[in-house]
């Protein structure tokens, strides 16, 4: 299943320098948006039931981009409970179904990187231990995703979204019309950097992790609401998005070789309980703490061009505006 990551809004649909209709282009690109986003879920539901459970990862990224692109409206979040609402339960729908897909991701990465051993530093039952520990895990985590699907709760929230896609196309929704581009892009890249600085800043290994994470967190958030505004401005949008996908890939690894080494810890600690070897597993780690260390030394220079490349959207918008008055 591919998802369709921009709305279906023309660029020409509306001039976004009349303000007259700005404020329902920008209305109108977030409804088409998370439209998207609501087909992809209903696709990827449908695919799910077809036995195919590897759309569960789909429908998660779908649900996230639905969850950022409106919590960028933060403002309109703090003051509209069923707005707020709805992003919550955006928010427990994707990390719901996140476990099977997100265990099925490490049990390949981690099984990706055992293959690249030489057999006589794989010693003892590694590959039959870690079989059975994703296993264990996997299977009554995909059960919970099939029952999240199927589950009442699932059924409101799409409702629910439904009707705020409804909501936004005829222009009921005020705080759409009233929200600024280059507003809310200021807000969500002053989010991006301070939570860079705490990167560069912060020195415990927990706590550097957490606000690596934090940073993954806000460029995704400013990804996902750019990719719901493009067709304002396709081509400026279109060149930070490209900056933005690169971040996430190094975020993302990152991510991953945290989540690994955790893994492998506990890996570890089972291997020992039963009188195994454990050298293997500290090997693997010792590889995803290198993983880590390369995509740090890369986030900086991304994150910098990104949000250079940020500022000539929001220059355009007020440009745009200015030219409007």
């Amino acid at each position: 299943m591919s998802l369709n990551t921009h709305p279906s809004v023309a660029p020409g649909s509306a001039r976004a320098s009349d303000p007259a209709t700005a404020g329902n282009l920008l209305s109108n690109c977030l409804a088409e948006y998370l439209q998207t986003q609501l087909t992809a879920i209903g696709e990827g539901r449908d695919e799910v039931q077809r036995d195919e459970p590897a759309a569960i990862a789909d429908i998660v990224i779908a649900a996230r981009r639905a969850r950022s692109a409106l919590a960028a409206h933060h403002n309109a979040a703090d003051h509209h409970v069923e707005l707020r609402r709805l992003i919550d339960e955006l928010r427990w729908f994707g990390f719901g179904l996140a476990a099977a897909p997100d265990l099925d991701a490490q049990s390949r990465r981690i099984g990706a990187a055992l293959d690249t051993l030489r057999p006589r530093y794989v010693r003892g039952p590694v590959r039959d231990r870690m079989a059975a520990y994703f296993d264990a895990r996997i299977r009554p985590a995909r059960l919970d995703g099939l029952g999240l699907l199927g589950s009442s709760r699932c059924t409101t929230l799409l409702d629910d979204l439904t009707t705020e896609v409804e909501t936004l196309r005829d222009g009921a929704s005020g705080w759409a019309r009233t929200d600024r581009i280059e507003v809310l892009l200021g807000e969500l890249a002053t989010r991006v950097r301070v939570r860079l600085h705490a990167v560069e800043t912060t020195t415990g290994e927990d706590e550097h992790d957490a606000a690596v994470h934090a940073v993954r967190k806000a460029a995704r958030r400013m990804r996902y609401f750019l990719e719901s505004v493009r067709p304002v401005d396709p081509e400026h949008c279109d060149r930070v998005l490209t900056d933005l996908v690169a971040v996430q890939d190094v975020l993302g690894e990152y991510h991953d070789a945290v989540v690994a080494r955790r893994h492998l810890l506990q890996l570890c600690r089972e291997a020992e309980n039963a009188g195994e070897s454990s050298f293997t597993y500290g090997l693997l780690h010792q590889r995803e703490a290198e993983v880590m260390v390369r995509a740090g030394h890369r986030l900086p220079g991304l994150c910098h061009t990104a949000l250079r490349d940020v500022h000539l959207v929001s220059e355009a918008a007020t440009g745009r505006r200015q030219q409007a008055r």
